[in-house]
C-alpha cells in the first residue's frame, strides 16, 4: 500500500510512521503544495496513493480544504472511484465546521491527535485497506460502492452542482407569480425570456389534448386558452422533462421510468377520485413531478462513475444495487436541490414525507396523503421505477385508505390520460 502523509510536525509524522509502516511505504509533505504535487504526480504515474493522512491545521489556514482539491485532481485525472485514496483527516483541535467542511468537500474519516494506533489500525482494517481486512470492493467486481457514491454526490452539491436549468427557475418563478395573483400578461412577459419554452407551450395548447376551436399562435392566446394554472403545469412538465435526461446510455430507460413515474403521479394528484369534495391542490402537481427528483441527481452521479468504471475496463455496475440506493437516499438529495431551487417550505416537507405513511396530523396531512396516494396508484397502473404486484402494494395502499374503488379508476384512467402525453413529453 502507498501512503502519503501530509504534516508540518515532524514528532506527528514519526508516531503515523511507526503505525503505518508495516503496512506499506510512508511518503511525506510538510506543506499543501508538495502534498497535491505528489498527489498528482502519484496517479500520473500510473500509481496512486492509496491512503493519505493529512493535518488541516497544517494545510487548511486559508483557501479551500487540501481534501477538495485531492480530490478534484482525481476527477480531473478521471481516475476510477475504486482507485481513489481513502483520505483521513487529522488535527489536534479545530473548529466543528472546519471537520465539516473537510468531510463534504471529500474526507472520508476524521481523527484527533495524537493519533491512537488501535483505533487508527482498525478503522483501516475495517475499509479493506489492511492485510486481512474486509474490503469494501471484495465482493463482485460489479458491485458499486455506495460509500464512494454518496461522497461523491455529497461533494458534488457542496460544490453547487448540479447546476440548475434556468427553465427550472422559470418555472418555479410562474408558480409563485399565480400564487400571489398575477395576470396572463405577468407570467406571458415571464415566458418570453425562454422563446423554446414557450414555442413549446403554444404547440401544446394546439395539441389534441388541450385544443380549442382556434390556433393559438402567441403565448398569451396559449395561456388564455389553457388558463393560468394549468399553463404553470405544463409549463412546469415541460422543464422537467429537459431535467430528467443522462448521458450514460445504459441507464436511459432508467431516467424514462422515472420520469412517466414522476408525470403519472403529478397528474394523479389532480384526478377527482381522490380530491372528490375539493378543488385539487395545484401546487401538488408540481411537487408529485419532483418527488423523486433525487433519484435522478443518484442516477446522473452513477452515470459518471460508470463512464469513469469503463475507461479503466471495469464491468457495469448492477442496476438492482443502484435502485435500491436510490430508493434509501433519495429524498436527502432531493430536498438539498430544492434548497437551491428555492422552492417554498410546503414542496421541502411534503418530499421530506412522501414515505412516510404515518405522518396524519403533520402539517400539510391532507395534501401528503393524496401525494403519497398519488405516487402508489401511478405505480399500480405500471408507471412505476420498478416492476411491483398488488400483494406488495396492499399494505401501503391499506394504509393510505386506498379502497377498491380508487384502484380500479387509477388502472383505466391513469394510462389513457399518459398516452394522450406521449406525444407532448415522449
Amino acid at each position: 500500500m502507498r501512503i502519503l502523509i501530509v504534516d508540518n510536525d515532524a514528532s506527528s509524522i514519526a508516531v503515523t510512521v511507526s503505525c503505518l509502516q508495516p503496512f506499506g511505504a510512508c511518503e511525506e509533505a510538510s506543506d499543501r503544495d508538495t502534498a497535491l504535487a505528489r498527489f498528482k504526480d502519484a496517479i500520473d504515474g500510473g500509481t496512486p496513493y492509496q491512503l493519505v493522512l493529512v493535518d488541516i491545521n497544517a494545510t487548511d489556514a486559508d483557501g479551500e480544504p487540501i481534501v477538495v482539491a485531492f480530490r478534484d485532481i482525481e476527477t480531473q485525472s478521471h481516475l476510477a472511484v475504486a482507485q481513489q485514496a481513502y483520505i483521513l483527516v487529522t488535527a489536534t483541535s479545530c473548529g466543528r465546521q472546519m471537520i465539516t467542511d473537510c468531510l463534504m468537500g471529500g474526507g472520508d474519516d476524521f481523527f484527533t491527535k495524537p493519533l491512537d494506533k488501535t483505533k487508527l489500525v482498525g478503522k483501516l482494517h475495517a475499509r479493506g485497506l489492511l492485510a486481512g481486512g474486509a474490503s469494501a470492493s471484495s465482493g463482485p467486481a460489479n458491485v458499486l460502492d455506495a460509500d464512494d457514491l454518496l461522497k461523491q454526490m455529497s461533494r458534488k452539491m457542496a460544490k453547487g452542482d448540479p447546476v440548475l436549468p434556468p427553465a427550472m427557475k422559470i418555472a418555479m418563478r410562474i408558480r409563485q407569480l399565480i400564487d400571489c395573483g398575477a395576470e396572463i400578461a405577468d407570467v406571458a412577459n415571464l415566458l418570453r425570456q425562454d422563446t423554446a419554452i414557450s414555442t413549446r407551450l403554444i404547440k401544446t395548447s394546439n395539441s389534441a389534448f388541450y385544443r380549442g376551436v382556434e390556433k393559438s399562435t402567441t403565448v398569451d392566446q396559449a395561456i388564455s386558452r389553457l388558463g393560468l394554472s394549468r399553463a404553470s403545469e405544463v409549463v412546469m412538465s415541460i422543464c422537467c422533462r429537459g431535467f430528467f435526461a443522462t448521458t450514460h446510455p445504459p441507464y436511459q430507460g432508467i431516467v424514462e421510468r422515472l420520469w412517466w413515474h414522476s408525470l403519472a403521479c403529478a397528474h394523479t394528484t389532480q384526478m377527482p377520485f381522490l380530491n372528490p369534495d375539493e378543488k385539487p391542490d395545484e401546487d401538488l402537481f408540481s411537487i408529485g413531478l419532483i418527488h423523486d427528483i433525487g433519484k435522478l441527481l443518484l442516477l446522473q452521479a452513477a452515470a459518471e462513475v460508470e463512464q469513469r468504471r469503463h475507461a479503466s475496463h471495469q464491468p457495469p455496475v448492477s442496476v438492482e444495487e443502484l435502485v435500491g440506493l436510490m430508493n434509501e437516499h433519495h429524498v436527502r438529495f432531493g430536498n438539498t436541490l430544492l434548497e437551491k431551487m428555492e422552492a417554498p417550505d410546503m414542496y421541502a416537507k411534503l418530499i421530506q414525507r412522501h414515505h412516510d405513511t404515518n405522518a396524519a396530523g403533520k402539517k400539510y396531512s391532507r395534501s401528503l396523503k393524496i401525494l403519497q396516494q398519488a405516487n402508489w396508484l401511478a405505480k399500480l397502473a405500471g408507471f412505476g421505477l420498478e416492476p411491483v404486484d398488488g400483494q406488495s402494494l396492499a399494505e401501503p395502499m391499506d394504509a393510505l385508505e386506498i379502497d377498491e374503488s380508487m384502484r380500479e379508476q387509477a388502472i383505466l384512467e391513469i394510462p389513457q390520460q399518459m398516452e394522450q402525453l406521449r406525444y407532448l413529453f415522449g
